[in-house]
């Protein structure tokens, strides 16, 4: 790119890079070279510093493409025919030409164009010039030309502009760095894309007599060189986290549009895909073939340990916190040549770890999961990337490391424990809590409890220890239940020993606490027995409540019988309706008149008893009033009595 290479290289997570170039140089103009796409993030971070001059100013190249360049210039040249085209393009400028033979004749004119044979273009070409002095056009053999020099000052540029734009790199443009005369001592930096480096982990188990385990943790740093140099005893870092970053459009020079209006054309619904859910007979067979594939698993690699790991590995790297940020600077300096990758030992210290089997149904149905909970003592921030497990020696499985702070934990879950099997079961009952009293009603409080069970069935052949990871309920309580491990957010953690080649049953039951109200008008006398049984209700409020109740039963049968007689009521109205309409044709002489005496006679009876009836309701009504106060007297005094108590 430039004869100052690059002496520190910063790689981050999400696809930049910041570069250092560093070196003297001897002149007034240094030339950069960058990748197209990289001109937007120069520009908006490029920074030259001069130590022992000064810096003028930094032009680049008009972000065009070479065919864009080369349609802007009045000559255009092919690569079959570029004599010939430039002739074509030369018309009407001034020429010297000079012609083949012993003299070396020159002749001077414009160009009036050049005439060809599609046969053979170049033996047979004529070009003619017109002498203005003499008023003459004069023809020439393309053959006879051995000179052409451009006497136009601007056929001059225009060529020397085609070349140039001819010689424009599609892929790269150039900066370049206007400096003061003499020696200068540069420092240039810039961030550009570059591959986001990536780092994979190994974790080496290994368990102790006394049954606890001690852990190793060795990460490399994975990056890449695609920058058309070789890297040279370069400064690397690598940065964990996630700074803010993005790009912005400075290198296209951008012309702002007016909106052109017109008609929307309406868009056509499209039909929706339908995700495809995968049936459960599919699952039982993909976790078939993948016991099957545990089964047929190679051999294991021979066996390691931590301490001929970290003899033969020393990591490189120290850590740096950054605030939001956190950066592995390498110790040594790194060679890579162009095109080719690197991997540096950024991580190795020893850590606490336990190995457990965890069971979590969101995670996976029906087995545990072997898992190794670590808590990061590296002093290091490690970053998010793959790990493979390695348990006395042997390769156990892998994981995805999550991103973790320095004294943080965390847990690395590396296979499936077929040989453990937890089936969930799940109901639901309720229970009365207690009863309190609000004017006519009754608040009964009772308890909601969920059970969930556990069965654990084990055809290991040695005991084992199951943490199952419980999801809570929103606003429960655990009652009845082994005080857990742990809790973290809505996650309580149970410790189940499972003996060998046997099952166990864990249960945890959660309680809430739900109120109703009902109406004492709705109570039964077998439920207020219950409520009495249930020591709910005190012998005293339940002789109290009995008696309301009892009125409530006055009430309603006196409100069944103002039913009966409003039933009667409108019998006796369609009845005398019906007399009225028979009377009226009759006459009042002769045996119609003795029927319509008869019929008159019955009207008065019926009359009689409609308004024994209504004194009948009205007395039933009355009655209702009186037992309502009744009611509400006893009430308020057995209200008052428990507010009292």
């Amino acid at each position: 790119m430039t004869g100052l290479p690059i002496k520190r290289m910063v790689l981050y997570k999400h696809g930049v890079g910041y570069f250092e170039r560093q070196g003297t140089f001897s002149g007034d103009t240094l030339t950069l070279t960058f990748p197209l796409t990289a001109m937007d993030d120069v520009l908006k971070s490029l920074v030259v510093i001069d130590r022992s001059g000064q810096v003028r100013n930094i032009d680049f190249a008009t972000p065009e493409d070479r065919a864009a360049l080369l349609a802007r210039g009045s000559i255009q040249l092919s690569n079959e025919r570029s004599l010939l085209d430039l002739l074509r393009d030369l018309r009407g400028r001034t020429v010297r030409l000079t012609l083949t033979g012993k003299q070396g004749e020159t002749i001077t004119g414009q160009v009036i164009g050049i005439d060809v044979e599609d046969e053979k273009p170049l033996r047979r070409a004529i070009v003619s010039l017109y002498l203005a002095e003499e008023r003459v056009v004069r023809p020439f053999a393309l053959d006879d030309l051995l000179r052409v020099e451009l006497v136009d000052e601007k056929a001059h540029h225009d060529l020397s502009f085609f070349l140039r734009a001819a010689q424009n790199d599609e892929r790269n443009r150039t900066a370049t760095v206007h400096l003061t005369p003499g020696e200068h001592d540069l420092l240039i930096g810039y961030v550009a894309p570059a591959p986001a480096w990536r780092v994979s982990y190994r974790l080496l188990c290994e368990d102790g007599a006394d049954g606890a385990s001690r852990c190793f943790l060795q990460g490399w740093g994975l990056f890449d060189n695609q920058l058309e140099e070789d890297l040279v005893d370069v400064a690397v870092t690598l940065v964990a986290g996630q700074p803010v970053s993005f790009r912005y459009r400075l290198y296209e020079p951008q012309t702002p549009e007016r909106p052109l209006l017109g008609d929307v054309p309406r868009p056509q619904p499209k039909p929706m895909a339908r995700m495809r859910k995968m049936p459960a007979q599919e699952y039982d067979m993909m976790l078939e073939a993948v016991e099957t594939m545990a089964l047929a698993a190679p051999a294991p690699a021979p066996a390691l340990t931590i301490e001929t790991v970290t003899d033969s590995v020393r990591a490189v790297a120290v850590g740096e916190d950054q605030g939001a940020l956190f950066a592995y600077r390498v110790t040594q300096p790194v060679s890579v040549g162009r095109g080719q990758s690197a991997m540096a030992p950024i991580v190795g210290s020893q850590i606490s770890g336990a190995r457990e089997l965890v069971y979590n149904q969101r995670r996976l149905d029906k087995h545990p999961l072997a898992a190794i909970r670590l808590k990061n003592e590296t002093d290091l921030t490690l970053e998010q990337g793959p790990v493979t497990v390695l348990i006395n020696g042997e390769y156990a499985g892998e994981a995805v490391l999550p991103f973790t702070r320095a004294g943080a934990g965390f847990t690395v879950f590396h296979a499936v424990e077929l040989g453990v099997t937890v089936l969930e079961t799940t109901h639901e009952t309720r229970h009365l809590h207690g009863i309190r009293l609000h004017d006519s009603d009754l608040l009964i409080d009772e308890y909601m409890l969920l059970f969930r069970q556990y069965t654990i069935i084990s055809t290991l052949h040695t005991p084992s220890t199951v943490i199952i990871e419980h999801h809570r309920t929103a606003h429960t309580e655990l009652i009845d239940t082994p005080p857990p491990l742990s809790e973290e957010g809505f996650i309580a953690r149970w410790a189940v020993n499972v003996p060998a080649a046997d099952q166990t049953v864990f249960t945890v039951c959660e309680r809430r606490l739900l109120s109703r109200s009902q109406s004492i008008s709705s109570l039964t006398g077998e439920q207020l027995q219950h409520f009495l049984r249930d020591k709910l209700l005190d012998e005293a409020t339940f002789q109290q409540l009995s008696g309301v109740l009892k009125l409530y039963r006055q009430i309603d049968k006196a409100r069944r019988m103002i039913a009966e007689h409003e039933v009667e009521q409108r019998r006796i109205l369609e009845r005398q309706q019906h007399l009225r309409q028979t009377i009226e044709p009759l006459r009042s002489t002769g045996e119609e008149g003795a029927l319509r005496q008869r019929y008159v006679a019955t009207l008065a009876q019926l009359e009689d008893q409609f308004e024994q009836i209504a004194r009948s309701i009205a007395e039933q009504q009355t009655t209702i009033e009186k037992l309502t106060a009744q009611i509400e007297r006893r009430l308020q005094r057995l209200s008052a009595l428990k507010r009292t108590a």
